[in-house]
């Protein structure tokens, strides 16, 4: 059976989430969807929190909609999905060992927005990932991927097999919609997500756009020009954002989603 689902979202769990996991659970399932791999700050969380939200996750799970744990971990200027981790270790990643040792204790791991850290991988980084984020929708937008990272995942490719993913990035309600991430389970259990998405047997996108985790991608044209404008429309927002920010003005957060909704 095909489920539909996000990968790469953050609750109150995180130092900048706005929505708890009760929350985002019905605002996910009132979208149709029924899993979301959550991938919370590390920053600022210890074992005690860490472990409260691994557990709430389970409790939330049912079977109609299933929570995966997991944590985003800062190594350089780099941040890594932890998919699936439920032991806590440390609050950033400084080094090749501590890196492995977030890489045990992970089902999947991957590299979240490249252009974050301008798109480089060193060959720690190269050795504990899985995959690359090419599509984060805070970066890129909602309605394709961006063409620089598609030609990193194709250099990394040549290094070792690298499954493709596409995030959402949710920290607030106006994050909501795609790359949603499809998967075809015999069951809906966080066992059998997890399964699946090591196996690369998944696809995200829209409804005019699937990418398959393994596949050659390429852009048309018109999907890059498309690419470009969300970008600068995107930087030209949070520029505008953090001016407003400064004087002291807030923009309504009607107007804030509506614009997020249509980028």
């Amino acid at each position: 059976m095909m489920y539909q689902g996000i990968i790469h979202a953050h609750s109150t769990y995180s130092y900048d989430g706005k929505v708890s996991l009760p929350e985002l659970k019905v605002l996910l399932q009132s979208l149709g969807l029924s899993f979301a791999c959550m991938t919370e700050h590390t920053d600022f969380l210890d074992v005690e929190a860490a472990q409260q939200f691994v557990t709430e996750c389970r409790a939330l799970s049912d079977e109609s909609f299933v929570f995966v744990p997991g944590f985003e971990v800062p190594y350089k200027r780099a941040h890594i999905l932890h998919i699936g981790a439920t032991k806590w270790q440390t609050n950033l990643a400084r080094n090749e060992a501590e890196l492995k040792v977030w890489r045990s204790v992970a089902p999947l791991v991957v590299l979240a927005h490249p252009v974050r850290n301008q798109f480089v991988v060193d060959d720690a980084l190269l050795t504990v990932i899985d995959g690359v984020e090419i599509w984060n929708q805070q970066y890129e937008g909602k309605a394709v991927p961006r063409p620089r990272s598609i030609e990193l995942i194709r250099k990394l490719r040549a290094q070792k097999p690298l499954l493709a993913t596409g995030g959402i990035d949710l920290h607030r309600v106006e994050h909501l919609g795609s790359p949603y991430t499809t998967l075809d389970l015999s069951e809906l259990t966080e066992v059998a997500i997890l399964n699946a998405l090591k196996a690369g047997a998944f696809s995200f996108g829209t409804m005019s756009l699937s990418i398959g985790a393994t596949e050659a991608i390429k852009l048309s044209i018109p999907m890059r020009l498309v690419s470009l404008i969300a970008i600068v429309i995107i930087k030209s927002g949070k520029v505008v954002n953090a001016s407003l920010a400064h004087l002291g003005i807030r923009l309504p957060k009607r107007l804030v989603r509506a614009i997020r909704g249509r980028v």
